[in-house]
């Protein structure tokens, strides 16, 4: 038996036999292996998997790998702006900055006796650090640089001894300084390296929210210039233009090109702009005001551009050489975060809900799947909302129909932990691809890290804390990425467990 064909009979490769095909009548209502349908859908799946696999030969024959690459890609790159990252940048490179962090938390400073450290910043270049103190006490401590002191030893402890033990560093041998004491609880802290200026702003409440500007190392404590905003019932976060942002060559002589320093402000439901010029002066101004909600967060994303996040989920764009603002994105939920991501055109949107996407600004397209607003008015026993389902009938029962809304698209969707808490941190590594999110402690996990441009998570770091301890003391408002510039490493900062830790 070699194989051939007989009329009648199946050949089994497998088996190394002959078998005799049943037919139609003979095999039915049984399941048998050999019948004749079993026998035309093996034959006809062979045809199949010979016809692609003789296709994928002559393909990988008949094909020249270019050398160069190809001119629509050239076309395309040009047009966007941006060079496609490979496949090494996207996936292999965050997780191989990732990799080496560890899940147990390096403390920075110690836990004050009293109140904890809520928020915090730090100067670049002298490595100062400024903080607040509970919720209106704004301090500052200094960098340890002699070298004549005691050696500083790079001591890594057990978890059972992170909250008991004080490891020395260089923040160790310098006391804390108080710099300010606001009327209200703070609620951002920023610090400008071109000038040396300390913005801090507060929330209000029995006193007016206010935006307090001051040089610590050149004045002192105590001494700098109050804001108070008219017609502001608080004031939820500020951001200051980054350095790093050059201006474009066409506007180098602009007004805006001029400015030493500028930080936006989300004051209520306008936003105010502080310019500081050469000579030390601050002036303000309310380039967007009077919207139909309030203004949650916003960030610079280019050298003249803010994006601001508002509580009804729209993005809007400001542009500081023209003047005007635009309605670009709608994102399902109240907007709590905003980030710029690895260019000028994506948007991290963090929201309330459990929302964290990524966004382009160049294709705003409408998502399919709207969103309805549910009304709590009642019709019969139902609520209304579960009676707005999409009836095409005509003669459907006529009822006051949710509000539906159409969100924008995202480009990604990033899993997240955040329920209704406006003030869990964020922040983004462009360099190492990586985004770092802070999440409700309810969830067993307070900071998730993920791949910028696939979306997946890298690393998780789970709270160490009991639920009722770390409900009070382990709320992650403030997530940075430090650069080292001594090594060039980078290491991620965080209020944890009521003072600084970092991971590295």
């Amino acid at each position: 038996m070699n194989g051939q064909a007989i009329p009648g009979f199946y050949w089994d490769p497998e088996k190394k036999k002959y078998f005799k095909i049943q037919s139609a009548a003979a095999s039915r209502d049984q399941n048998l292996k050999y019948s004749a349908e079993n026998i035309r859908k093996n034959e006809r799946r062979e045809r199949v998997q010979g016809a692609a696999k003789a296709k994928a030969t002559r393909v990988r024959k008949e094909r020249v790998t270019r050398q160069h690459g190809s001119l629509t890609q050239t076309c395309i790159e040009r047009e966007s702006g941006s060079r496609r990252c490979s496949y090494y940048m996207q996936s292999l490179w965050p997780n191989a900055c990732a990799y080496g962090m560890s899940a147990v938390p390096k403390r920075v400073v110690e836990k004050p006796p009293g109140p904890v450290i809520r928020l915090f910043d730090r100067d670049p270049t002298s490595k100062t650090l400024y903080v607040v103190h509970g919720d209106n006490s704004i301090k500052r401590r200094r960098h340890h640089t002699s070298t004549d002191g005691p050696p500083l030893p790079d001591v890594h402890h057990d978890e059972e001894d992170y909250y008991s033990s004080i490891p020395l560093n260089p923040y160790s041998f310098e006391p804390w300084d108080e710099l300010q004491r606001t009327t209200s609880t703070v609620s951002s802290l920023t610090y400008l390296p071109t000038s040396g200026a300390l913005a801090a702003t507060t929330y209000g409440s029995d006193r007016p929210p206010v935006v307090y500007l001051s040089d610590p190392d050149r004045d002192g404590p105590y001494v700098g210039q109050q804001f108070t905003p008219k017609g502001c019932n608080t004031i939820w976060g500020a951001s200051a233009r980054p350095v790093s942002f050059t201006p474009s060559s066409a506007f180098t002589n602009g007004i805006s090109a001029t400015q030493t320093e500028q930080l936006a402000v989300a004051a209520s439901n306008s936003m105010l702009l502080f310019s500081r010029s050469p000579s030390g002066t601050w002036d303000s101004t309310t380039p967007v005001k009077a919207l139909d909600t309030d203004v949650l967060a916003l960030d610079w994303i280019s050298h003249s551009t803010v994006a601001l996040g508002c509580r009804d989920g729209k993005i809007r764009l400001y542009d500081t050489r023209s003047g005007g603002s635009s309605h670009i994105l709608t994102h399902p939920q109240p907007v709590s975060k905003i980030k710029r991501a690895d260019d000028v055109n994506r948007l991290l949107v963090s929201g309330l809900q459990d929302s964290l996407h990524l966004y382009d600004i160049r294709s705003p397209r409408i998502s399919q799947k709207q969103h309805a607003r549910i009304n709590y008015q009642h019709h019969g026993d139902k609520p209304l909302a579960e009676h707005t389902t999409d009836r095409k009938h005509k003669k459907r029962r006529k009822v006051n129909h949710a509000t539906v809304r159409n969100v924008s698209q995202p480009v990604l969707v990033f899993p997240h932990d955040n329920a209704d808490d406006l003030e869990l941190g964020m922040d983004v590594s462009a360099r190492a691809g990586l985004l770092a999110a802070a999440q409700n402690v309810e969830s067993g996990t307070t900071i998730r890290i993920s791949n910028l441009w696939t979306g997946r998570t890298v690393k998780e770091f789970p709270s160490r804390l009991s639920r009722s301890h770390a409900a009070s003391t382990s709320r992650i408002r403030c997530l940075r990425f430090m650069d080292d510039a001594e090594d060039g490493g980078w290491s991620l900062w965080a209020n944890w467990a009521g003072s600084i830790a970092s991971f590295t």
